[in-house]
């Protein structure tokens, strides 16, 4: 062989080798930087399809803010009901999920927002005071714009194999919206609309959902095209669905967390880099201040231990990046200001239930509500003051489930019930004799 076709030839390997690194560095980045949410990323976009979107959403959300410190009660006086459409896109057999995933995933949001799910036992002490029942809930639609009846959940099929590119391009990404290629709006005044499709890259996965927080900020146009067309939340069909077999780690409560995101609520680090410090805010006081996302579930960190007075890092919180499994809880601020914002600026899309008030205090003894949610309120009649009074709970089964004292009062209510679930016996005991026993169905 002589030199100078050697020499081309080791060029060639060369470039071929350099071409290998490249395509692998691109892959394994793909690979690597999954994005858990890109909300904030995603209200630049806008701002660039629609300047004044993103002032608008800010002025949004402290006017929510103000009306949460005005308003907001502890114990919520009404429930809110929100009536929400699926659009499945699917190129694929497994993007098409199965309903059953798609009714564990709204399962999950309600337990979620209430504080009903199983995992509020793992919320360290320091937090449970703060920890809230958001009072509101999630249900599919009955009927459609239109006034036709309805599952509440569109399957389209797309050309598309993936919405996902790599560097994030979220116009890639909001196709999802439009007719050609994915699943047009419901009426946003009525209805939460949730996208699920495929967001990964090169078949891995990438971006994991978003969402569109109110807009509806004085003297903004909220029929603007970028407002009326994109509002909703789009989610990774990998994340949606607790029995789904493709489950990612951060599990179905993405979608919790994009809801949030949806109702007016920042991520909890305020949305700063660590080189920012701990001064990037999210303007809820009851959530500690942190330097930057959390990933994993290091119940030991506190990225702003120089802080005087901080608390760790709520890492239990929704809006953080957390596992899902670590995550079980909103503060009383957070809640307050997504009610703020059902009140004010997506009232349309929520029903308003309020709770059967109290009977009054009589000769009776009783047990209500029935069923129960958190709390139950028991009065009592023929008060002896000098006496032992006591509520115990039992299964079907006979064993005993919650056992309390009770006050010799006329209307008490007792807490802590959140764990118990399916129907129990609740007996109210006086002197050690039953002077009540009633079935109580706590909550599903």
């Amino acid at each position: 062989m002589n030199s100078s076709l050697h020499l081309s030839l080791m060029k060639i390997r060369f470039f071929f080798s350099l071409l290998m690194i490249n395509v692998f560095m691109i892959t394994t980045s793909a690979q690597s930087q999954i994005i858990p949410c890109a909300t904030t990323e995603y209200i630049t976009y806008l701002n660039q399809q629609d300047p004044g979107i993103k002032n608008a959403i800010e002025e949004t959300f402290f006017d929510a803010k103000r009306y949460s410190n005005l308003k907001f009660k502890k114990q919520k006086d009404t429930i809110y009901t929100i009536q929400v459409v699926f659009h499945v896109l699917y190129n694929n057999s497994a993007q098409n999920l199965n309903k059953n995933y798609i009714l564990s995933q709204l399962q999950e949001l309600n337990e979620c927002f209430r504080r009903q799910n199983a995992d509020t036992t793992e919320t360290r002490d320091i937090f449970l005071p703060v920890a809230a029942d958001a009072g509101i809930e999630f249900e599919l639609a009955k009927l459609d714009p239109e006034g036709n009846p309805t599952t509440g959940i569109i399957r389209k099929p797309t050309v598309l194999p993936t919405f996902g590119q790599f560097p994030i391009n979220l116009t890639s990404a909001d196709r999802v919206k439009e007719t050609t290629y994915g699943s047009p709006i419901w009426d946003p005044d009525r209805y939460l609309n949730i996208w699920i499709c495929d967001l990964s890259v090169s078949g891995f996965d990438a971006l994991l959902g978003y969402a569109y927080p109110p807009t509806n900020a004085e003297n903004w146009n909220a029929n603007s095209y970028a407002t009326k067309s994109k509002q909703g939340v789009v989610v990774h069909y990998k994340v949606v669905g607790k029995e789904n077999p493709l489950l990612l780690s951060t599990g179905s409560k993405t979608l919790v967390h994009e809801v949030g995101h949806y109702l007016g609520l920042r991520h909890i680090w305020g949305d700063g880099s660590r080189f920012q410090g701990c001064n990037v805010d999210d303007f809820m006081d009851d959530t500690p201040n942190s330097r930057a996302a959390s990933n994993g579930c290091n119940l030991g960190q506190n990225t702003c231990l120089n802080n005087p007075g901080d608390l760790p890092d709520m890492i239990e919180n929704y809006m953080d990046y957390s596992e899902g499994y670590c995550q079980n809880m909103f503060t009383e601020q957070q809640v307050g200001q997504m009610r703020s914002n059902l009140t004010l600026f997506r009232s349309g899309i929520a029903t308003v239930r309020y709770p059967a008030p109290p009977p009054e205090i009589s000769e009776y003894t009783a047990i209500y509500p029935n069923p129960v949610v958190d709390d139950i309120t028991i009065t009592l009649a023929d008060i002896d003051s000098e006496t032992d009074y006591q509520l115990e709970i039992t299964n079907l089964l006979g064993q005993l489930v919650f056992k309390s004292k009770l006050e010799p009062v006329s209307s008490q209510t007792i807490s802590g019930l959140n764990a118990l679930r399916g129907m129990n016996v609740c007996k109210v005991l006086k002197k050690g004799e039953e002077i009540l026993t009633e079935k109580i169905l706590f909550q599903l």
